[in-house]
């Protein structure tokens, strides 16, 4: 899994599914890893966040051993994202592999030699969409019912 594209949903639908917040507070990276003293409490392939950290801020899967070296004061934050919700941004993932470089843009379809395109009619509050666009209108009601307000 992506921890990109889950870290983008994740913000998007405003929720993070935060079990237990560490108080990371001089915490120090050794060699790629969290000391044993944050990581004691984390499950083998539970997801965490890092946040107050220069260079590591942002969604890790247990265990992971490429964060950059550094000490510094911060939070780690346990989550506990369901197991349908990962599915669903497996989906996305592979939903992004294949219409992501048109997902974003004005075009439903490009072509070249005698130049055509098509312009999507997907995008703005006009279709009810209220300006989603790629993945997040295509996902929209199966990431709803995991959405925050705040």
């Amino acid at each position: 899994m992506d921890a990109g594209i889950l870290e983008d949903i994740l913000y998007h639908i405003h929720n993070w599914f935060e079990r237990d917040v560490i108080d990371a507070k001089g915490c120090q990276i050794v060699d790629g890893a969290l000391p044993a003293s944050i990581t004691a409490d984390m499950m083998e392939g539970q997801w965490y966040r890092i946040e107050g950290s220069y260079l590591n801020d942002g969604l890790h899967l247990n265990p992971d051993e490429t964060l950059l070296d550094e000490t510094f004061d911060g939070t780690v934050t346990l989550l506990a994202i369901p197991r349908p919700l990962l599915r669903v941004a497996e989906e996305i993932t592979q939903w992004e592999d294949t219409n992501g470089s048109l997902s974003n843009g004005p075009y439903a379809s490009e072509s070249f030699g005698g130049y055509t395109y098509t312009l999507r009619t997907d995008n703005g509050a006009q279709s009810g969409s209220q300006g989603l666009s790629g993945w997040r209108l295509a996902f929209a009601d199966r990431l709803n019912p995991w959405r925050k307000i705040s």
